[in-house]
């Protein structure tokens, strides 16, 4: 816990902040003399990644849409007995995410569940693309209305047949643990550094991701391949689906004391977390009283409370209940 500041004119009771710290768990800010800086609580939340497609390089595929597929394949086929194609999986992230600056976000993952795993010692890795895509209703179809293998929207062509990414900026995936004898698992690709930064955050966020499984060498028997589940597929619920999982710090600002009252300024939330306010004259374990509960309509708030005669000081704290 780091010293913060408050220095103080008792003519006017008012405040100015001598520093401004971000925080990660609970712990208290003692208001007179001075702050202890607390660490509020970071919150975490998983949304699902409903913008997904796949781009097909098989002769007879390659002009066809797969955005309702009830999957996201990739997938590289052996050039012996089959074709050598390959399917690369396309998807862009929930706007949510981009309302939080790079310094908010303590982590950030993305998870695709696959029911048979046959990538074998094949890794799936991440790119951000280079340019946007149109994700189409197609499921196999054509004419397409969205991204093929050669066009990135139905009609215009890709810089490169199979879409165009950054070979620079990648992250590999960490596959799961398998669920059941099916060999089913999630994949997970941790992208925090990606998105802190700049050009891929920039790349992620104006264009999206490819997934794509090691296409070399070319394998000359069977089909190393995950076929992801997609949000497209009513047979599974929304815990199988594609997800964002992001967890930011809240971020207390603009404390002062004015008027006989001390106000604040709480920004990072989460739409629908409830935040608990707690107040405590004396920091014993039971001493904390809850003062208010917020639930965010918003990624910010401001709350203020009257200082009562008698009070020399007070410590505050923020929570999320989860």
């Amino acid at each position: 816990m780091v010293p913060l500041l408050l220095l103080m004119n008792a003519g006017t009771q008012r405040g100015r902040l001598a520093q401004r710290r971000r925080c990660l768990q609970t712990a208290p800010i003692l208001l007179g003399i001075a702050f202890l800086v607390p660490t509020v609580q970071a919150q975490t939340f998983v949304t699902n990644i409903t913008t997904t497609t796949y781009l097909d390089s098989r002769v007879s595929n390659q002009t066809n849409n797969y955005g309702h597929a009830h999957t996201v394949k990739v997938v590289i086929d052996n050039n012996v007995t089959s074709d050598g194609s390959i399917c690369r999986g396309l998807f862009q992230f929930p706007p949510q995410l981009w309302t939080y600056s790079p310094g908010d976000i303590v982590s950030a993952s993305v998870s695709f569940y696959v029911w048979q795993d046959n990538t074998a010692d094949r890794n799936v890795t991440l790119f951000p693309l280079t340019r946007s895509f149109v994700q189409g209703t197609g499921n196999g179809t054509y004419p397409p209305d969205g991204a093929t293998w050669f066009t990135y929207d139905g009609t215009n062509a890709w810089t490169n047949p199979g879409g165009d990414f950054d070979p620079n900026s990648s992250v590999i995936a960490v596959k799961g643990p398998v669920l059941s004898p099916e060999n089913d698992r999630f994949f997970s690709w941790d992208i925090t550094a990606l998105l802190k930064t700049s050009t891929s955050r920039a790349e992620l966020q104006n264009y999206g991701a490819m997934l794509r499984i090691d296409e070399t060498p070319v394998p000359t028997t069977g089909m190393p391949r995950a076929p992801f589940t997609s949000s497209y597929d009513p047979s599974y619920t929304p815990a199988y689906w594609p997800s964002l999982q992001v967890t930011i710090r809240l971020t207390v600002f603009n404390v002062a004391i004015s008027g006989g009252a001390i106000s604040l300024g709480i920004s990072n939330l989460t739409d629908g977390v409830t935040n608990i306010i707690e107040r405590s004259f004396d920091l014993t374990t039971n001493g904390w009283t809850a003062v208010t509960n917020i639930v965010a309509t918003s990624t910010s708030t401001n709350w203020s409370e009257t200082i009562q005669p008698g009070w020399t000081k007070a410590f505050y704290r923020v929570h999320c209940q989860f």
